[in-house]
């Protein structure tokens, strides 16, 4: 009789490898194609929201996994949609430790913030 060299635990345990690696991919930032550039959704934990600068940003840890995570820190400007829910709110309601998706572009002068959704 053959012995399997791939055991029911060893199978389970590359199973729950890949479904991670692949949740990182996807967490990490997926990009969207637009007109002026490509844009970069995150999701995440509001870091901190520099409201005494010019112009302001705000910074979200994203998780790629369980003991590992990404900072964005992106520009908030005066083009950028910030909603809680469906409705508009100013920057100042964020608050740190808010969960939000803040959708974002690469720009030759650092990373422009288009649409936070706090959630």
């Amino acid at each position: 009789m053959k012995r399997s060299l791939v055991t029911p635990g060893w199978r389970s345990v590359r199973v729950l490898v890949v479904v991670s690696l692949l949740g990182a991919l996807l967490a990490v930032s997926s990009p969207l194609q637009a007109g002026e550039g490509r844009l970069y959704k995150v999701h995440g934990t509001v870091v901190a929201v520099t409201l005494n600068q010019t112009p302001p940003l705000i910074v979200v840890n994203t998780p790629l996994g369980p003991k590992n995570h990404m900072t964005v820190g992106a520009t908030v400007t005066t083009q950028t949609k910030i909603l809680r829910g469906e409705k508009k709110v100013a920057l100042q309601t964020i608050k740190e430790g808010e969960s939000v998706w803040l959708t974002y572009v690469k720009s030759p002068g650092g990373l422009l913030a288009k649409t936070i959704k706090v959630k």
